[in-house]
């Protein structure tokens, strides 16, 4: 875990702390099942800062995943900019 995501979730869970309570950031690391409970009571509360601040922690912690068609569309984007070799 680098410095970026435990500042990242040192101000989330401050911030999810005035909506939902205490934030455990050890048990958030470690559980996905508890970090995506905390994840879904923020975004029903709706406050925007906070929804902005949970999904940056999402994408650091790995819990999002990119759609289909945009993975499919990353690929061929990068097949088509290699086109030849180093000597080609």
């Amino acid at each position: 875990m680098d410095n970026q995501c435990l500042i990242l979730l040192s101000k989330f869970s401050v911030a999810a702390r005035k909506f939902i309570g205490s934030v455990n950031s050890a048990k958030m690391i470690r559980d996905n099942h508890y970090a995506s409970d905390i994840f879904q009571q923020i975004d029903e509360i709706g406050d925007e800062e906070l929804i902005l601040l949970s999904l940056d922690l999402q994408n650091v912690l790995g819990m999002l995943k990119l759609p289909e068609i945009e993975k499919e569309t990353l690929h061929e984007a990068a097949k088509e900019k290699y086109v030849f070799g180093a000597r080609g």
